[in-house]
């Protein structure tokens, strides 16, 4: 079976996701399931022979978290802004080395990516969880060109881990 590819973007950076409801889960018996494009972030169903029902029940995330090391500040109404450095991201949120955050604030990010002057403005960010070495954060709303940004950085993150789409990574 030739792989999959995202009808909205093209690309074969794809993940089986979560069933959203009880359709859903019928459709699995006849191997309907929900992809998650990783890179425009296009939810769409599609047949898939080797596709298993439970890839997403360990996680609930609909889009792969990926190594990396690039500088965030981090602005909080509550707080002086600060930056620090995001461990893991993906078009759906990052994981920061940060204290001083709580569970359900609200920030605004500005992310260095590693092309020499250009920053990536997420607008409106959630912390999510809170651990002793990082903070989860959520990513809620972001321009459309600095959503093109991010998934520029994703799309070089995932070649860079292998150069091969993985459905069930």
């Amino acid at each position: 079976m030739k792989s999959l590819h995202c009808p909205s973007c093209g690309t074969s950076f794809v993940r089986v996701t979560s069933n959203e409801g009880m359709v859903e889960k019928a459709l699995n018996h006849i191997r309907m399931f929900p992809f998650r494009c990783q890179l425009c972030t296009n939810r769409f169903r599609a047949f898939y022979l080797s596709a298993r029902q439970s890839t997403q029940e360990f996680d609930r995330r609909q889009f792969k978290r990926l190594a990396t090391a690039m500088d965030a500040q981090v602005i909080d109404n509550k707080q002086l802004p600060f930056t620090n450095r995001i461990t893991d991201i993906s078009m759906g949120g990052c994981a920061i080395l940060a204290g001083g955050l709580a569970k359900g604030a609200f920030v605004e990010l500005v992310l260095k990516s590693s092309i020499e002057g250009e920053e990536i403005r997420i607008e409106s960010a959630m912390v999510c969880s809170v651990r002793p070495e990082a903070v989860g954060i959520q990513f809620l709303e972001f321009h459309p060109d600095q959503q093109r940004r991010l998934s520029q950085v994703v799309l070089g993150l995932l070649v860079g881990q292998g150069g091969q789409p993985n459905t069930y990574s």
